[in-house]
Order: C-alpha cells, then structure tokens, then sequence
C-alpha cells in the first residue's frame, strides 16, 4: 500500500512483512545508486578534464584558472550532495572514501598527461574521436544527473519545494538557470 507521498517517491511504501527497517534500507539504497551514478559521472569527467590541461600548450594558464573553478563548484556539489544522506554507522566512512576518490582522480589525470605529453598527437583523428566519446558519455552521466537528481527530486519531488509560495520556487527555479548561463559563459571564456 503506498504512503501519502507515492509521487514524491518518499520511499514510504509499507511493507507489513518488513516493516520500517526494509523503508530505511529501501531509501539508503535509492540515495547510494544516485550518489555512485554522480560520482563515476564527475570522476569520468575529472580525469578527461586532468589530461586535457596536461596536454595543453599556450592556453594552459587560462584552463587553469577555469577549472579550478569548475573543479570547486564539483566538489561542492558532490559534498553537499554527501552531506544530506544519513549513512548508517557502519557505513560512516563511505563518503570520506568518495570525497578522496573526487579529490585524487584529477591529479592523477594530470601526473598521467604529463607523462604522456610529448607522445601525445592532440590533434590527431584517433584522438580526437576517443576524446569526443568519452567527453560525451561524461556530459551524458552528468545531464542525466542534472535532470533527474537535481531538478526532478529538487522541485517536483521535494515536500519543501511544493509546499514552498510559487514565488520561492520561481526564485529558486531562476537562480538555478542564472548559475547554468554564468557556468556556460564561463565555459565559453575558456
């Protein structure tokens, strides 16, 4: 029998069999599958994003710069995204062990671009179809992350969010679109 939520995927389906214990490994689960399917998105993209400024010639001060930023914004993201989820006691170490997953998977990126480097054709066919392939299944992984994590569970799931005036989340909904457009423009600049 579902709960009073069914829409807003609450997890409070009621198993009589299983009680509230099968509810809470129910939602741990749920929330773990979004966090892996977020983290193999931004690690993927990390070390793409590590060996393209290895790789890099004359503009690499300007990359630099532009992925220190966006390589910060990640990390909040997938730390706050952290944060939120109620990791049972014995699994307290988990989110430590992804932070460092997060925190290591560029300079490992770099260290393998350098030592790459001179052998490295960047501007030849093979490399340019592979790179174009892995950089669109790593723009995918975080669309669909995007769109299902943040926006569907954000605003049309989320209780505080429906019950919220429509002016707070008309403002919530426009402060998200001016941080896509600041995020384009500044991926632009680069």
């Amino acid at each position: 029998m579902p709960g009073e939520d069914h829409l807003g995927h609450s997890r409070e389906h009621h198993d009589v069999e299983m009680g509230k214990k099968h509810s809470d490994l129910e939602e741990y689960m749920a929330q773990l599958t979004s966090i892996f399917i977020l983290e193999f998105g931004i690690i993927f993209h990390s070390i793409f994003i590590g060996l393209t400024l290895a790789t890099t010639g004359s503009e690499f001060v300007t990359l630099y710069v532009v992925l220190v930023f966006h390589q910060t914004f990640e990390g909040m993201g997938l730390g706050s995204r952290l944060a939120t989820v109620p990791w049972p006691e014995s699994k307290r170490w988990t989110p430590y062990l992804l932070g460092l997953g997060y925190g290591i998977s560029t300079p490992i990126a770099i260290a393998i671009g350098l030592g790459v480097r001179n052998s490295y054709a960047s501007d030849g066919a093979t490399t340019l179809i592979v790179s174009g392939v892995f950089d669109s299944i790593s723009a995918g992984i975080l669309i669909y992350t995007a769109l299902v994590e943040l926006l569907a569970h954000e605003f049309m799931f989320s209780t505080s969010m429906r019950k919220a005036p429509i002016h707070i989340v008309l403002a919530a909904f426009g402060l998200l679109c001016l941080g896509s457009l600041l995020m384009a423009l500044l991926g632009k600049w680069a």
